[in-house]
């Protein structure tokens, strides 16, 4: 992992809001269990959970953080997918009467390194030697961001935890972006879209690796490469996430490009 480019410290994530599930505890619980792809029962209170929300055909809806806090449950989303996020899990909420209220919350999102972080805040995300946090708050002690919108994005690509934006909506499945390796509970049980989202995982043959390329800045990306996302330029790169196929990684067929690839954390 190209470490020199990942930058520690922390941001305001103004393009997020948080959402707030209204209504008896164990009926949220049952509510998110039957529809969100991660395992609720292994959220424990103050503390955060990355999950997804898909579609009957298993293709992603909304992708958000579930914190549970002071015995509230939470919905860290990006503005862009809310809308989206509502309208599907609305199908639902009045069989467990739970509703679904905005707040004034305010987010801050970290990148740190896992061993040396003294911060109190709740990790949703792994990497290798890294780590994503998030804090809500009503109010925080103003200080400056360390981190830029553009340092956020990129530490997020180079730790392939990949941003889920409104034109996403419809586009992959989970494991085309590798959220069946952090998002996916298999033992849950069901939730929907369940069904196909089992099938390519048991039964599949993934012929493409979803990774983070890395290139000088004044490349050009090859032209044989879907690129998924934004390419982002920082401190002369330009960084983006692509599928390769999977004997291309074997033979080296891209060795002029650093590719970072999910089980590099193993």
């Amino acid at each position: 992992m190209l470490k020199n480019l990942i930058k520690t410290g922390f941001m305001y994530l103004d393009t997020y809001e948080v959402l707030k599930l209204i209504g008896d505890q164990e009926k949220i619980d049952a509510l998110l269990q039957g529809q969100v792809t991660s395992d609720i029962s292994e959220l424990p209170n103050n503390d955060a959970q990355i999950s997804c929300l898909l579609d009957q055909k298993g293709f992603i809806q909304a992708d958000f953080i579930i914190v549970k806090k002071e015995n509230e449950t939470l919905i860290v989303i990006d503005k862009s997918i809310t809308k989206n996020f509502i309208k599907q899990l609305n199908q639902f909420t009045q069989f467990y009467q739970v509703d679904i209220k905005t707040t004034d919350l305010i987010v801050k999102g970290y990148i740190a390194k896992e061993k040396f972080s003294n911060v109190k805040n709740f990790t949703y995300f792994k990497h290798g030697e890294y780590s994503l946090s998030i804090e809500v708050s009503k109010a925080f002690k103003k200080e400056t961001s360390q981190l830029s919108s553009l340092e956020w994005k990129v530490g997020n690509k180079l730790l392939l935890n990949y941003l889920f934006f409104e034109e996403d909506i419809n586009k992959y499945r989970p494991n085309e972006l590798n959220y069946d390796k952090s998002r996916i509970s298999f033992d849950k049980g069901c939730f929907r879209g369940q069904e196909i989202v089992a099938r390519v995982h048991y039964l599949g043959v993934n012929r493409r690796e979803f990774v983070s390329a890395v290139i000088p800045k004044n490349n050009v990306v090859n032209s044989e490469l879907k690129i998924h996302g934004e390419t982002l330029e920082y401190l002369d790169h330009k960084i983006f996430n692509t599928h390769i196929k999977r004997d291309e990684l074997e033979n080296n067929k891209y060795a002029s490009m650093n590719l970072i690839r999910y089980q590099d954390s193993n």
